[in-house]
């Protein structure tokens, strides 16, 4: 088995952890809302995630051959007039998350819930 196999295995189980995670911090965050004002979560293809509430969509974007992505939000619809905001990401080996907007590396459910904050503008 080569190294470059085993690697992407640990980044691709790292993205499962942290989708699901984050998936964990939107359901939470749904507990006291009513059914229609629920947020809801797209899995896109290929490493795709895509968070949508409260007037806001961040869609996140993972390769889990390197461990990096992009992040981008915007304004109630995607399109390059709607982008609040853009970002990188990568997730390390050891579960680390390194945050283009942020000092540090933080820990994988820290992140997850930055990422959600940024939705729900609870930074």
């Amino acid at each position: 088995m080569s190294a470059i196999s085993a690697d992407t295995r640990v980044y691709a189980e790292l993205w499962i952890s942290f989708f699901a995670l984050i998936r964990s911090y939107v359901a939470a965050h749904d507990l006291s809302k009513h059914i229609a004002d629920h947020s809801s979560i797209d899995e896109g293809e290929n490493g795709g995630l895509t968070l949508h509430g409260e007037g806001k969509i961040l869609a996140l974007e993972y390769d889990p051959a390197t461990g990096n992505g992009s992040w981008t939000k915007y304004e109630d619809d995607p399109g390059p007039e709607r982008v609040l905001e853009r970002g990188e990401f990568t997730i390390g080996e050891d579960s680390l998350v390194m945050l283009s907007d942020r000092r540090g590396k933080l820990e994988l459910e820290v992140a997850a819930e930055a990422f959600t904050a940024k939705v729900f503008d609870e930074e």
